[in-house]
């Protein structure tokens, strides 16, 4: 979705990419609002995005930094009113995918778990601990790194099916959709 059907340019600004912003009139009714507009569509997408670069954050801090980013605050009202949180959740429900979802699940936990373990100082009691909680850290490491391989490879496929898009179609495919 980042830089699909919400492209983000090199200085921040958002231009609607696609005819499937029609799939979400929370999301255009935030780009229209007069305080809301383009920053707000990118906070969203920042926030939301499964590509987005902040998205492996843990909520709060994804959303400090994003705020902190877009508007140069810590902490920004508007981000909570109901019309955001609306188009929020219309945009990740476009995207939504079980596998990433479960791939970025994963990735907050581990991030909670290294957390954890950076703080644990390694003392005669809790050596064993800690080697038990770092094969396990690994073994989860492994285990996203296999699931987040089946999602490159299921991006890979869904971009190499001929005929899923209107690029595809034929001269009278075109003339037929349009109903020539």
């Amino acid at each position: 979705m980042f830089n699909e059907l919400i492209e983000i340019d090199k200085e921040g600004n958002v231009f609607l990419q696609d005819d499937s912003i029609a799939l979400m009139p929370k999301l255009w009714a935030v780009y229209k609002d007069k305080y809301g507009g383009s920053k707000m569509v990118r906070w969203i997408v920042s926030m939301d995005d499964y590509k987005s670069p902040f998205r492996r954050l843990p909520e709060e801090e994804r959303s400090e930094r994003v705020t902190m980013n877009i508007f140069e605050k810590r902490s920004m009202k508007k981000t909570s009113e109901k019309l955001v949180l609306e188009a929020r959740e219309e945009y990740k429900l476009l995207q939504f995918d079980p596998m990433i979802d479960q791939y970025n699940a994963m990735s907050e936990q581990m991030f909670l778990m290294t957390k954890v373990f950076r703080s644990m100082r390694p003392t005669k009691d809790n050596l064993t601990e800690l080697n038990d909680m770092q094969i396990k850290m690994q073994k989860a490491a492994e285990a996203r790194e296999k699931l987040k391989a089946m999602i490159l490879k299921d991006q890979d496929s869904e971009a190499n099916i001929q005929g899923t898009g209107s690029e595809d179609f034929s001269m009278f495919e075109h003339e037929e959709r349009l109903g020539a």
